[in-house]
């Protein structure tokens, strides 16, 4: 099976066995349709390895249900990718070079409208809310 085709079906399972999931496995869906689409230029998983490390350290407050939910899911992503929990960072732009690559890609967006110290602080601010 394609690592797609494998996560279809883990989580399939999951929404048998709480249908109540059901919309945030649809979310979690779209996301991973995203990260797949990006592995061709995202080949070291980094987009993958952050949504792990994200669905592991939510923002929000849940209950326990829901939390293992995301948990089920956050390995369902790791194990389709086939990622080593060794390579899921501890937060979500914990891996090195994660902020200098928000910075070229800000840089490129914001080309002409501000100017380095102006970017380098707009990447302190993403880099600071994504790490919490």
């Amino acid at each position: 099976m394609s690592p797609t085709q494998e996560l279809i079906s883990r989580v399939m399972r999951i929404v048998r066995i709480c249908p109540d999931a059901a919309a945030e496995v649809l979310e979690l869906m779209f996301l991973v349709s995203q990260i797949e689409a990006l592995t061709t230029v995202d080949r070291e998983y980094r987009d993958a390895r952050r949504v792990i490390s994200r669905l592991r350290n939510p923002l929000w407050d849940l209950s326990p249900a829901e939390r293992e939910t995301l948990l089920r899911a956050a390995e369902t992503i790791r194990k389709a990718c086939r990622l080593k929990e060794s390579e899921i960072p501890s937060t979500p732009i914990a891996d090195v070079g994660e902020r200098e690559r928000i910075e070229r890609g800000l840089a490129l967006a914001l080309a002409g409208e501000f100017n380095a110290a102006q970017i380098a602080r707009v990447t302190g601010a993403v880099a600071a809310v994504l790490q919490e």
